[in-house]
C-alpha cells in the first residue's frame, strides 16, 4: 500500500540554463567625401542594441546590432573627424529543454572593438560581442509535506525544515523615453554629433500589491565636434524614469532588474536664444527576476511500527541567488605617451573584461586619451588598465559594471590616472535536500506486535530519539513523555515504551 502525503505547493521559476557566449563580427566603412583623410584612429565609441529574442526548437536565438563611431585625427594633425559603421549579428544558444513556456533573459555588451585603417578613406572594426543568457521555466515546488489525517496507525514521520530562496517571477516590459536636453552654455557649441551612449541605473524597486515600481535613471554620455574647437567634446545628461511591472506576486524579498537597449535615436537641434539641444528617443526592455524567502517543511524519514515500510526518497537541489552586492575596484596608473602632453582634451573608457577566480576579481578597462602635444598638435593614445579586488565569497555572478570615478592629469610624457569601477554582483549557491515523497507499506508481512516488549530499557550510544524510536517500535513523543526529556540526544538510561 502506498501512502501519499498531503502537500502544499507554490509556483516558482527555476533557472534551467545560464551561459555566456562571445562572438566576433567585422564591419567596414568609408569616409564621407566631405571629410578629410584619416591620419590615425583616436578613439572608438561602441554600443550594442537588442533587436529580437526568439525561442526556437533548438533553444534561443538572439539578434542585435553592434555599432561604432571612430574618431580620427586628420592627416594634418590639426583637427578631428569621425566615421560610423554598424553590423547586424545573431547568437544562438542550444537549450534542449527550453520549450515554448521558457522565459529567456539576455544581457548584451561589447567586450572589445578594434579599429584598423585600411587606407586613408576606409576603416574596419572588429567587434567582440558578449551575450549572457538565462532561461527560466515555471514549476511547482512542494513547500510543506505532512502525513494524511486518515493515515494508518503506527506510521511515524520525521519532519525537517530549511530556509530557501525561490525565484517567484521572471518577466519583462518594454518602455520608451523621449527627452530634450540643453547643451551646457559653458562648453563649445555642438555642430556634429559623434556618438551618444546610454547607461541605465536602477535606484529602487518597490512592490505594491502585485506590481513592482522600478525607479532609476537613463544616463547619456554624448560626444560631439564643434566649429569652435578642433577636438572632441564630451558632455553628460541624465533623466529619471519610473516603470510599473505586474509580476503577479504579492511578496518579494529581492528583485534584480536588467535593462537592455533596443533602440536609440539622437539629434542636435536648435532651440531659442541660439542654444543647442540633444533630442533623445530611447527604447529599452526591462527584465525582472524577483525572489522570495520561504520556509520548506518536508518529511526526511518515515517508519511503521506495524509493518515494513519503504521510503521513496527524492534528492532535491535548490539553486539560490543573493540580492545584488556592490564591489568596488580601483586602479592608479602612470600612462606613458610618445609626446609631451600639454592638456588632456578628452578621454573615452570602456570596460573590456571582468573575471573571477575564487574570491579574486579582475577587470580591464580600455582607455582612449585624446591630448594636445607641446607643439600644439592633436594626438591620441590607447591603453588597457588592469584592476583587481576581493569579493566576500566565491561563486559570484557579475550582473553589471560602471565606472564611477575617472581622474586624469598630464605630466610631461606621462598621464597620471585614477579609475574606480563598481561591480554589481550576485552570490550563487545551492542547497541539497533528501525528501521522502511517499511510503510503501508491506501489508502482507505485518509484524507480530505481541513479540515486542511493552517497555525496553536502553542506554543510548549516541543515537537520537528518532533513531531509538524507529529501532524499538516506539515514537519520539512516547519516549520523551516516559522519561520527561527536553533534549534530543540523551545519554542516560531510557524507558522505551512500545507504540502501535
Amino acid at each position: 500500500m502506498e501512502i501519499s502525503f498531503d502537500n502544499k505547493c507554490i509556483n516558482t521559476f527555476r533557472e534551467i540554463y545560464h551561459q555566456t557566449k562571445k562572438i566576433q563580427e567585422s564591419a567596414e566603412s568609408v569616409v564621407p567625401d566631405t571629410d578629410d583623410d584619416i591620419g590615425r584612429i583616436a578613439a572608438v565609441h561602441s554600443w550594442v542594441i537588442l533587436k529580437s529574442k526568439d525561442l526556437t526548437s533548438r533553444g534561443v536565438l538572439i539578434s542585435g546590432e553592434a555599432s561604432a563611431a571612430l574618431l580620427y585625427i586628420t592627416e594634418s594633425q590639426e583637427s578631428m573627424s569621425f566615421v560610423r559603421l554598424s553590423k547586424s549579428f545573431s547568437i544562438e544558444y542550444e537549450v534542449p529543454d527550453a520549450g515554448t513556456d521558457a522565459v529567456a533573459q539576455i544581457g548584451l555588451s561589447i567586450a572589445n572593438a578594434e579599429a584598423r585603417v585600411i587606407n586613408p578613406r576606409k576603416v574596419s572594426v572588429t567587434f567582440e560581442i558578449c551575450g549572457e543568457l538565462s532561461c527560466y521555466r515555471q514549476e511547482s515546488v512542494c513547500l510543506e509535506s505532512a502525513l494524511p489525517a486518515d493515515v494508518c496507525s503506527g506510521l511515524h514521520a520525521r519532519y525537517e525544515s530549511a530556509e530557501l530562496t525561490f525565484t517567484n517571477a521572471a518577466c519583462e516590459k518594454t518602455f520608451a523615453i523621449n527627452e530634450q536636453f540643453t547643451f551646457p552654455s559653458g562648453k563649445p557649441v555642438p555642430s556634429r554629433l559623434v556618438a551618444a551612449q546610454v547607461d541605465f541605473s536602477v535606484s529602487d524597486s518597490q512592490l505594491i500589491g502585485t506590481k513592482v515600481i522600478v525607479k532609476g535613471s537613463a544616463d547619456i554620455s554624448a560626444c560631439y565636434l564643434s566649429d569652435e574647437v578642433n577636438y572632441p567634446v564630451r558632455t553628460e545628461f541624465s533623466t529619471p524614469f519610473s516603470q510599473i511591472v505586474d509580476i503577479g506576486q504579492e511578496r518579494i524579498d529581492g528583485c534584480n532588474v536588467r535593462i537592455e537597449l533596443t533602440g536609440a535615436y539622437f539629434d542636435i537641434t536648435d532651440i531659442i536664444n541660439g542654444d543647442k539641444s540633444l533630442d533623445a528617443e530611447i527604447h529599452a526592455v526591462m527584465q525582472i527576476v524577483s525572489r522570495s524567502r520561504e520556509r520548506m517543511v518536508y518529511i526526511a524519514d518515515a517508519y511503521s511500527n506495524v509493518m515494513p515500510a519503504q521510503c521513496n526518497v527524492l534528492q532535491c537541489r535548490f539553486d539560490m541567488v543573493s540580492d545584488i552586492q556592490k564591489v568596488k575596484l580601483t586602479a592608479d596608473e602612470r600612462i606613458s605617451i610618445v609626446d609631451d602632453c600639454t592638456d588632456v582634451l578628452s578621454a573615452f573608457l570602456t570596460v573590456a573584461h571582468i573575471s573571477q577566480e575564487q574570491t579574486k576579481l579582475t577587470a580591464s578597462v580600455n582607455m582612449d586619451v585624446v591630448y594636445r602635444t607641446n607643439q600644439g598638435q592633436i594626438s591620441a593614445v590607447r591603453r588597457s588598465i588592469s584592476m583587481e579586488g576581493e569579493s566576500a565569497s566565491g561563486g559570484m555572478r557579475i550582473s553589471g559594471a560602471r565606472l564611477t570615478d575617472v581622474y586624469l592629469r598630464p605630466d610631461g610624457q606621462f598621464v597620471d590616472g585614477h579609475l574606480a569601477l563598481e561591480l554589481s554582483c550576485l552570490t550563487c549557491s545551492s542547497v541539497e535536500l533528501k525528501k521522502v515523497e511517499s511510503v510503501e507499506l508491506n501489508e502482507e508481512e505485518k509484524y507480530d506486535t505481541s513479540m515486542f516488549p511493552a517497555v525496553t530499557l536502553v542506554r543510548p550510544d549516541g543515537e537520537t530519539l528518532w533513531e531509538l524510536a524507529k529501532q524499538y517500535h516506539s515514537s519520539m513523543e512516547k519516549i520523551s513523555a516516559a522519561n520527561k526529556l527536553d533534549e534530543e540526544n540523551p545519554a542516560r538510561l531510557l524507558l522505551i515504551p512500545k507504540t502501535i
